[in-house]
């Protein structure tokens, strides 16, 4: 004889409360281990301060080397300047829960910052005694640290193609920012070289992203 309706629905509500109930136990479980819960803006600072604290210890190091020079700083102070603004707004933009309206100024900011990187290079002022492509591998390495950080902050909220290629343009900033001081070859070794850098970090960020499983599936 077939169970009747009502005794399915019982016992279909019976397996539902219990499923509840387990919910419920590992909800608890969650709630009381207490973990710290940051704040998106603080975790934003951190993704910027990576870049740019990496970016000014960078340019301090080159000073007490003497690979670079106080009028240096001064003349590209423009550009050093807009690559910090740049990585501000495409960190803020793929950290934000509500970034989704800066990230179309964030990638627009990137791009600009390209073209006046290659605008304003002149042709080469000294013969390189290094290879060109030593210019990539320092830029893609002096972006490693950053990159772990934004990686780490990024797995704290759902993942988003372009939040995370946002936090990889502003990680990118780290090795543009060295190469505008301690390069001196011709905007076609920009070209190729140095944007290229930029590229491979940008897109390595995505690529980790996308591998690893998020903490939180918060906007």
């Amino acid at each position: 004889m077939r169970p009747s309706l009502d005794t399915l629905l019982a016992e279909e509500f019976r397996t539902d409360g219990a499923v509840i109930e387990r919910t419920l136990s590992a909800a608890r479980e969650e709630l009381a281990r207490q973990r710290p819960v940051r704040r998106w803006r603080t975790q934003a600072t951190w993704v910027f301060a990576a870049s740019a604290g990496l970016s000014a210890a960078v340019a301090g190091v080159l000073l007490v080397l003497g690979r670079t020079s106080g009028a240096v700083l001064l003349g590209r102070a423009p550009l050093l300047a807009l690559l910090w603004a740049t990585s501000a707004v495409c960190t803020w933009g793929a950290v934000s829960p509500r970034g989704r309206k800066l990230e179309p100024w964030g990638v627009m900011m990137a791009v600009a910052s390209a073209a006046a990187l290659v605008f304003a290079r002149g042709p080469a002022s000294a013969e390189s005694v290094l290879p060109e492509w030593v210019c990539t591998l320092s830029h893609v390495g002096v972006g490693l640290v950053p990159l772990v950080v934004a990686v780490a902050v990024l797995r704290g909220a759902a993942f988003r193609p372009l939040r995370a290629l946002l936090a990889g343009l502003s990680v990118g900033t780290t090795g543009a920012f060295l190469g505008e001081l301690a390069c001196t070859q011709s905007w076609q070794h920009v070209v190729g070289y140095h944007l290229s850098a930029w590229a491979i970090v940008a897109v390595a960020t995505l690529a980790v992203s996308m591998s690893l499983k998020p903490r939180s599936f918060a906007p």
